[in-house]
């Protein structure tokens, strides 16, 4: 509702003073930033942050790309370093996850290859052909993310090269495709990130589509969520399903890199209700650039990946009830948080030079 209010006051060319209550679900469910997480060894340099996960021992697992060993083990409450592995390995990690088992999935674009490890770094199994790209049984192009079922089965987002989803038994051995490049329902226009519910429910990141598809276990369209019902521009780029049962997605944004982009976290139920939506675009702590993943803990805390300017993990905890009562209180200034997206708005509605000037107070 405020882009689409800004949108109209730009287009009349008159904004006087404007009141923009938070919304409930803003407030009831807010998280703030835990900062200076992770606590890592001054001699290590995260290269971009591209997935993020947590194990049942309630560590955190970092898959970067930098020139260190590309798996991190952190502690989820100091941030401190556990263990690594995996250095010189890849060639463009992307997709993370941790199975029931505390097995480490990883997926590279570059090598079109989607990898099992063992909780301390053992390679267990690896499916698809190195540097070979497909769209058969025993190939990817460029897969995106991994989920693991109960029984050990997994699903693969497949991916940028191709536009579908993928499932595997146990031993890796194919089962079947969905999806071709579209906008339809069972359709993918970059498939993204992948995450299940206890169901067995497959929910897709359909990420140029700017929706959520989901399927059952068989690969069975279930139902779609729109842009419209993620935020005012809701664009998923990664998800998780909680211990919660909720479904936690990170909006990374539309990709520009020449100007300011929009980002959100979002908190929904099954069905699809927004329960809460926080964050926005920034390098500060608790801002996000890029959001590329997203990984839920059984504490509640929120672990988020960032693959532009920031290379970041962060870590996000629930308020508490006096934090809450705080940030209801705190004013939200024009120039800091409005005047961007005002800006942005206006370069919409206006050739270069023909922005409405804007004059607008402090609003809470």
């Amino acid at each position: 509702m405020l882009w689409s209010s800004l949108r109209l006051a730009c287009r009349i060319g008159v904004v006087a003073i404007l009141f923009v209550p938070l919304a409930s679900a803003d407030i009831a469910e807010a998280y703030r930033v835990v900062e200076d997480w992770p606590q890592l060894p001054s001699d290590l340099e995260l290269g971009e942050v591209a997935g993020v996960a947590v194990d049942s021992h309630n560590h955190v697992f970092i898959f970067h790309r930098g020139d260190e060993k590309s798996i991190l083990c952190v502690e989820a409450g100091t941030g401190a370093l556990v263990h690594s592995f995996g250095g010189g390995m890849f060639k463009n990690a992307h997709g993370l996850a941790v199975d029931r088992e505390d097995n480490v999935w990883v997926t590279d674009t570059q090598r079109h290859q989607v990898f099992k490890f063992s909780h301390d770094g053992a390679l267990l199994m690896t499916v698809g052909e190195e540097g070979v790209s497909g769209d058969d049984e025993s190939h990817f192009n460029q897969p995106t993310d991994v989920v693991v079922t109960r029984q050990g089965d997994f699903f693969v987002s497949d991916g940028y090269g191709n536009s579908r989803i993928v499932k595997f038994n146990a031993r890796g051995e194919f089962m079947f495709a969905k999806g071709t490049k579209g906008s339809r329902p069972r359709q993918f226009d970059l498939p993204h990130g992948i995450a299940i519910d206890s169901q067995g429910r497959i929910y897709v990141a359909d990420r140029s589509n700017m929706r959520i598809q989901v399927f059952d276990t068989n690969g069975n369209f279930v139902r779609e969520w729109k842009s419209e019902q993620l935020g005012e521009v809701g664009r998923p780029w990664g998800l998780e399903v909680g211990p919660d049962e909720l479904l936690y997605v990170i909006d990374g944004g539309d990709m520009n890199p020449d100007t300011d982009d929009h980002a959100q976290l979002i908190k929904m139920d099954l069905q699809g209700n927004v329960l809460a939506r926080w964050s926005s675009y920034g390098t500060s702590p608790g801002e996000l650039s890029w959001g590329h993943d997203v990984a839920v803990g059984a504490d509640g805390a929120i672990y988020t990946a960032e693959v532009r300017n920031n290379n970041r993990a962060q870590k996000f905890v629930p308020m508490s009830a006096s934090e809450r009562q705080s940030a209801r209180r705190e004013p939200i200034t024009f120039a800091s948080q409005v005047a961007p997206i005002f800006q942005r708005s206006c370069q919409q509605c206006h050739r270069p030079g023909q922005i409405a000037p804007m004059s607008l107070l402090t609003y809470r």
